[in-house]
């Protein structure tokens, strides 16, 4: 098809906005590179890539910035501090809006206060469209299909040997401070980390595991009928109360969130191992589906140039504020990120 509207990325010259832009070009997109800094902007943009120089906090020239665009990614995190004008500047160009974010908080903003305004306008909003959540929502609803309604939905991440860029620990510190809540019993209820705790079975045996911020309590509702809806870590479970105090941390890991490398080297990012599993359970019967995978970074780029791609080519359905799965069919999506991340089974239990 013709590609004569650009994908802008807010933050292209950040450590994940660089893979986003690398995983764009290798798809064919047109890019459109956006920042504060003219000369990082000048020294990343490929030739005949667009620059526009706008802040993340300045609404006006974000629109400016975004004006002709199909699609936005947004990689200006924190999010709850700096992310909302760049959802209201794409939803007034009126381009499809895809982020990062890793912060549930932020993400019940995006559905519940900028989804009405995204319809109308018939634009969609894909939130927290990365390693942190779509793997969780989408193996969500492969494990629930068949077996609604559902008592519950239970969701679980294991990462091993990941380095994590200045970006993800800043938000790490904002997020051990922002509210959190669960869905229980068909209504959201506060929540927090390591309010509750689990054992789950990965590929390598069972494993205990801690609740935390997930933005799966927010998703799966939206396109599964069930009525609990949980997102968990892996962690010993004795490390449950210590991480309900980490409210208390937050501040010290924001500080040191400055420290250390910009992001882990492409060979650190191939060794990082991770699996995803879902676990749906109901009258029906119960199912377990587990995803595997390497890179988190990549494939966080991987993902959100997928997932423009899809916008622009008309392979996402609806409009608004909108889940993963809601939006994408889960199985043909998952085959288009290989080999970062595939289906490892799917078990009835």
């Amino acid at each position: 098809m013709a590609r004569d509207r650009p994908l802008a990325v807010l933050g292209a010259t950040g450590y994940t906005g660089r893979l986003v832009c690398a995983a764009a070009r290798s798809l064919g997109i047109p890019l459109r590179l956006v920042g504060r800094r003219r000369e990082a902007l000048e020294e990343l943009a490929a030739s005949r890539e667009e620059i526009r120089l706008a802040d993340a906090r300045d609404l006006d020239t974000l629109v400016a910035a975004f004006d002709g665009a199909f699609a936005v990614v947004s990689l200006a995190g924190p999010f709850l501090e700096l992310g909302f004008a760049p959802v209201q500047a794409a939803i007034r160009a009126g381009a499809h809006y895809l982020d990062s974010s890793g912060e549930q908080e932020f993400a019940w903003h995006v559905f519940e206060r900028f989804g009405p305004s995204a319809t109308a306008r018939g634009i969609a909003l894909l939130t927290s469209f990365g390693f942190d959540y779509v793997p969780g929502d989408l193996a969500a609803r492969l494990a629930a299909e068949g077996l609604e309604p559902l008592d519950e939905v239970a969701i679980a991440y294991a990462v091993s040997s990941i380095a994590s860029s200045h970006g993800t620990r800043r938000t790490i510190g904002h997020v051990l401070a922002q509210r959190q809540v669960a869905y229980e019993h068909g209504r959201y209820v506060p929540s927090r980390i390591g309010a509750t705790t689990r054992s789950f079975r990965f590929p390598w045996g069972e494993a205990g595991a801690v609740e935390w911020g997930g933005t799966e309590p927010l998703t799966v509702p939206r396109h599964t009928d069930v009525g609990t809806v949980r997102s968990y870590v892996r962690a010993p479970r004795i490390a449950a109360p210590l991480m309900r105090l980490a409210h208390l941390a937050a501040p010290f890991v924001r500080i040191a969130g400055a420290l250390g490398p910009a992001g882990p080297s492409e060979r650190t990012r191939s060794c990082a191992r991770f699996a995803v599993v879902a676990e749906a359970r109901g009258r029906a019967g119960a199912r377990r589906v587990t995803l595997t995978g390497t890179d988190v970074y990549g494939l966080t780029g991987l993902l959100l140039a997928r997932g423009a791609e899809a916008l622009e080519r008309g392979e996402a359905s609806g409009s608004g504020a909108l889940a993963p799965a809601e939006a994408l069919d889960p199985g043909a999506f998952l085959e288009k990120l290989e080999p970062l991340i595939r289906l490892e089974s799917v078990e009835d239990v």
